[in-house]
C-alpha cells in the first residue's frame, strides 16, 4: 500500500513513479540548490517527488506504508539516538527501498543503519549518485516484496501448522491419559500372587492393554491384548477389547467365573459383529489363577505363547495360543491349557513387542526390527527368581533402556509376570490378615 502523503507537497509533477523526500532543508543548507538538482536528475530517469516532514513520518499509523515507494531521508546532524532508532524501525519494518544520507561526523548513524541492512550515504554525495541509488532500489524493490509477502505467507503457514500440531499434542495426551484410566494403578496387590509388570508405549498412546482381576478369594484373572497397528487407531481398539471382555456371569453371590476360552469367544463375538469395512483385529492371553490348587488355565488368541519358568529346573516351557486372532470370523472355538504352577514358578505373558527389543549388536536400523530369539531368554531370566520378582523385573526394565534405538522403539512392549507366592509369603500375608480381623473387633 502505497503511503497517505498527509502534509506533503508536489514539487515534481512526473507521471512516473514517486519517491518521498524528507529532510531537504538540512542538505540545501550545506549545498545550496542540491534538491533542485536531485529532483532534476530523477526527472531525467522518470522519477517524480513527494515531500514530508521527518517527524510526520515517523509519526505516521503503524497502517501506513513506505514499501511500495522509494524513499530519501536526509538525518540533521543533531539527529538524537531516538530520532535514527525511529527512523530504522520504520523503514526495517517496511522493507522499504531508502536511501539515508548523514552527516559524516556521526559515524554511529551509519554503523546503525548497515547493521539493519539500510543504504547509508554521507551528505557529501552527489545529487546524481543519490538520484542513481534510488533508481537501483526502487527496481530491486518489488523483488524484495515478493519475497516479503511469500516469507510472511510461510509464517503464516508455519505457525498454523505450529498450533495444529500443539492441539494433536494436547489431544494425544488427553488420549494417553483417558487409555491409562482403564489400566490397573500400580502392581495391585492380590493375596497369595506375587505380580510385576512391564508397560511401555511406543508413542502416546499403546496397542497394547492389560487387565488384573481378583474374581473371588482364591482365583484372579490376567488379560493381556495386543490391538493390531499402532498409535490412537490401536489405542482406540484396545479400549473396545477391555469393554467387552466378560469375566463373570451375573453379580454378586449368584455370580459364575467365565472360563477363559469361553471369555475369548464371547469377546471374538463381539468384535466380529461390531467390525468395518476396515479389518480391525487384536491378539490375545487370558488367564485364570486358582492359588487354593496353584493351577492357571490359559486361553489364547493368535498371541506369542505364555512361557513358564520353573523353579526347579530352570527350564522354560512355552503355553500356545489355541485360538484364532479376535475380531476376524465370529462364532470360532478357543481352547484352553490347564498348567500347575509349582512354589517358584513364573507365569510370563508378553506382547510381540519383545520380539524386536532385543537387536543384535551389529545390526543397521533396518535390520533392528527384525525379530530375534534373544527376548525369550530375557523374559525367562526375569522369570528365574521368584523371590525378588520386583527386582528381577527392574533388571529387565533397565536392560531395554540400554539396547540401541530404545528411545525410539518401533512397537508397544508389555509383560506380565505372575508367581505363586512363597510359602514363607503365604504364612506372613495369612497373619497380616489375622491381625487386621483382630484390631478390627478391638
Amino acid at each position: 500500500m502505497s503511503m497517505r502523503l498527509t502534509g506533503t507537497h508536489d514539487t515534481n509533477a512526473s507521471d512516473g513513479p514517486l519517491v518521498i523526500g524528507s529532510g531537504f532543508d538540512v542538505i540545501n543548507q550545506i549545498h545550496p540548490g542540491w534538491s533542485k538538482r536531485f529532483e532534476s536528475e530523477l526527472s531525467t530517469i522518470g522519477l517524480g517527488i513527494h515531500t514530508i516532514e521527518l517527524e510526520d513520518l515517523l509519526n505516521a499509523p503503524e497502517a501506513t506504508s513506505v514499501s511500495n515507494s522509494p524513499a530519501i531521508i536526509i538525518l540533521p546532524a543533531d539527529a538524537t539516538d531516538r530520532t535514527v532508532s525511529k527512523v530504522m524501525e520504520r523503514l526495517s519494518q517496511s522493507l522499504a527501498a531508502a536511501l539515508v544520507m548523514y552527516d559524516s561526523k556521526e559515524s554511529r548513524v551509519r554503523s546503525f543503519m548497515h547493521a539493519e541492512g539500510i543504504m547509508c550515504e554521507p551528505l557529501s554525495t552527489s545529487p546524481r549518485d543519490a538520484a542513481m541509488i534510488l533508481r537501483t532500489l526502487a527496481q530491486r524493490q518489488p523483488a524484495l516484496q515478493r519475497l516479503n509477502t511469500d516469507l510472511r505467507l510461510s509464517e503464516m503457514s508455519i505457525n498454523g501448522v505450529q498450533s495444529e500440531v500443539a492441539k494433536l499434542h494436547e489431544e494425544l495426551q488427553s488420549a494417553a491419559s483417558i487409555q491409562r484410566e482403564y489400566l490397573p494403578s500400580g502392581v495391585p496387590e492380590i493375596q497369595g500372587v506375587d505380580l510385576g509388570i512391564i508397560y511401555r508405549p511406543a508413542s502416546y498412546v499403546s496397542g497394547d492393554i492389560y487387565d488384573i482381576t481378583q474374581l473371588d478369594e482364591n482365583r484372579s484373572a490376567f488379560f493381556l491384548a495386543d490391538a493390531v497397528g499402532h498409535g490412537v487407531p490401536a489405542a482406540l481398539m484396545t479400549m473396545v477389547i477391555t469393554q467387552g471382555l466378560r469375566k463373570l456371569d451375573g453379580s454378586g453371590a449368584d455370580s459364575k467365573i467365565i472360563e477363559p476360552a469361553e471369555a475369548l469367544r464371547r469377546l471374538n463375538n463381539t468384535m466380529s459383529t461390531h467390525s468395518s469395512e476396515v479389518a480391525r483385529f487384536a491378539t490375545a492371553m487370558y488367564a485364570v489363577y486358582d492359588k487354593s490348587t496353584n493351577e492357571v488355565t490359559i486361553a489364547g488368541a493368535g498371541h506369542p505363547p505364555a512361557l513358564v519358568v520353573r523353579a526347579k529346573t530352570g527350564e522354560t516351557e512355552m503355553v500356545d495360543s489355541q485360538g484364532p486372532l479376535l475380531g476376524i470370523f465370529a462364532d470360532v472355538e478357543f481352547g484352553q491349557t490347564t498348567v500347575k504352577l509349582e512354589d517358584g514358578d513364573v507365569l510370563v505373558f508378553y506382547s510381540d513387542g519383545f520380539e524386536v527389543a532385543f537387536p543384535n549388536g551389529g545390526d543397521d536400523e533396518h535390520e533392528r526390527k527384525r525379530p530375534t530369539q534373544t527376548y525369550i531368554a530375557r523374559l525367562s531370566t526375569a522369570g528365574t527368581d521368584s523371590e525378588n520378582l520386583n527386582q528381577s523385573v527392574r533388571v529387565l526394565e533397565d536392560n531395554l533402556d540400554l539396547q540401541m534405538g530404545s528411545l525410539h522403539q518401533p512397537d508397544d512392549i508389555t509383560a506380565l509376570f505372575i508367581a505363586p507366592s512363597s510359602k514363607r509369603s503365604n504364612a506372613a500375608d495369612a497373619l497380616v490378615s489375622e491381625l487386621r480381623e483382630t484390631q478390627a473387633l478391638q
